[in-house]
């Protein structure tokens, strides 16, 4: 040990000037429990008057915890990256980062996979759109790692506690949307994956052609990516050329959509109006840009590691509500 080590504060020295307990002192710099605001003054003068900081590496030895908080997410890698350069879950990290070094832990991004826990260690993690048996979410459940989730998991009644991302009032939004734009028939871009947003989207859709026309809908391959948007359109104008309008779910979908749509001189809005979820890179740089729905992702973040320390703490927990997505009308849909 060297000389500074020896002459480091340590953690007992800090509550012993702050009179207080060590365990006072711990929950102060961890946020783990409630301390009354003058105790936290008093430690706070402490820590500086002692020059105190705290030793990590000795913390992790002891307790066997990282302070690693791990972003996931069951997308593929054909649909998270590319031109949206992983767009809906950096935007989540973003925040998710900020307020987990508020609470004296780390954040990491780990590319889609079966099992994270085979890259690297953390205690607790977000995943962003859980599929229905989620291999990922079955690993940290075997391995009682807490997990929240963006968006539910469906198939299970008992699902991680999760951040609602209000998939059916969303796709009831859009598809008004394209009604009120003029399309008088519209189809249905969506992934092959079962996820509550593909479902409740799906819902919403037959709810909304009931009485106006048969439900035209195609599932998309996620391991295709843009591909996959850019032949399902292809194969629209072939199947049914009267449709005039198109939800397409996932941006990326969209994206090859949109590609199509003007190789075939479809022209958008005239003759084709096109909206999609989720408003990244794809959405405000395509050519046209398209009409999308700002999904307030900083909140959602906000919500979910704020959830995801409540579970750390004991608390019984089920969902966040989230805040309700915003159209935002562009022009491919607007003449």
């Amino acid at each position: 040990m060297s000389a500074q080590d020896k002459k480091r504060a340590k953690l007992v020295d800090v509550a012993r000037h702050a009179g207080v307990s060590p365990g006072t002192v711990s929950n102060a710099l961890h946020n783990t429990r409630f301390v009354e605001p003058e105790t936290r003054r008093r430690i706070e003068e402490a820590i500086q008057a002692l020059n105190y900081t705290p030793n990590i590496r000795a913390r992790q030895l002891r307790t066997g915890k990282t302070n690693t908080i791990a972003l996931l997410s069951s997308l593929p890698l054909t649909i998270a990256s590319g031109a949206s350069k992983l767009g809906f879950m950096m935007e989540v990290a973003l925040t998710a980062a900020i307020m987990a070094l508020e609470k004296q832990h780390a954040l990491i991004l780990i590319p889609p996979g079966e099992n994270p826990l085979d890259r690297v260690s953390f205690d607790a993690a977000i995943l962003i759109e859980p599929a229905e048996n989620d291999p990922q979410l079955s690993a940290l459940e075997r391995a009682g790692i807490p997990c929240v989730t963006i968006g539910r998991t469906p198939g299970t009644r008992t699902p991680a506690p999760w951040v609602d991302l209000h998939s059916a009032a969303t796709a009831g939004l859009l598809l008004a949307h394209l009604q009120a734009a003029g399309t008088s028939k519209c189809a249905l871009f969506v992934g092959n994956i079962r996820r509550t947003s593909t479902l409740e989207t799906e819902a919403a859709y037959r709810r909304w052609c009931e009485g106006r026309q048969l439900p035209i809908i195609y599932y998309l391959n996620e391991s295709e990516g843009e591909t996959a948007g850019y032949q399902a359109a292809h194969q629209l104008l072939q199947d049914d050329p009267e449709v005039d309008g198109v939800l397409v779910l996932v941006d990326t979908f969209a994206s090859g959509a949109v590609r199509a749509f003007l190789e075939t001189k479809t022209a958008i809005p005239e003759r084709m109006r096109l909206v999609t979820r989720y408003d990244g890179i794809r959405a405000r740089e395509s050519q046209p840009q398209m009409t999308a729905m700002n999904m307030h992702l900083d909140e959602v973040a906000r919500q979910a590691v704020t959830l995801l320390f409540e579970v750390l703490a004991g608390d019984s927990v089920e969902k966040s509500s989230g805040l309700m997505p915003e159209l935002l009308v562009r022009k491919s849909t607007q003449r």
